[in-house]
């Protein structure tokens, strides 16, 4: 059994949403090498028409939430970062889904840990889900990878 910490994406692959409906993702963190280890969870998103990625929210060593420039960009909220539970929880709420929220969503995991008074990295892990468009219906589908890294 590995002790790196692992992050898994849902839901699971090929799941179809009506555009103008809402979705969560979650992201579950699993494995962590010892309780005194935090996490720093970041959503990215990489729009399909290319560009680079996004960050959309981060939750640091110390639980605070930060949303990143892309998620400031909306006019009104478009999505929202939720603490399920610290640690191993992070859900990310895409709201009114549209033809702009295809691409990838990854969920980048990095685990930190004290050493002699100092936060060092210890392992990292990310995983991520593919929203893209259906031609036959108004709808979306996800398909979720994973990657340790």
């Amino acid at each position: 059994v590995s002790s790196a910490i692992n992050a898994t994406v849902s839901p699971s692959p090929f799941t179809v949403v009506s555009e103008g409906a809402n979705i969560t993702l979650s992201c579950q963190v699993s494995q962590r090498k010892r309780s005194a280890s935090l996490p720093v969870v970041r959503w990215i998103f990489q729009p399909d028409s290319g560009g680079e990625e996004l960050l959309v929210a981060r939750v640091n060593m110390q639980k605070a939430k930060f949303y990143g420039n892309y998620t400031k960009s909306f006019p009104k909220p478009k999505m929202k970062l939720t603490v399920v539970k610290q640690g191993k929880i992070y859900n990310l709420l895409i709201l009114n889904v549209s033809k702009g929220d295809r691409g990838m969503y990854f969920c980048r995991v990095q685990e930190f840990k004290r050493h002699r008074e100092r936060w060092k990295a210890s392992s990292n892990s990310s995983s991520s889900t593919h929203l893209r468009g259906s031609c036959r219906a108004p709808s979306v589908i996800l398909n979720t990878h994973r990657a340790k890294i």
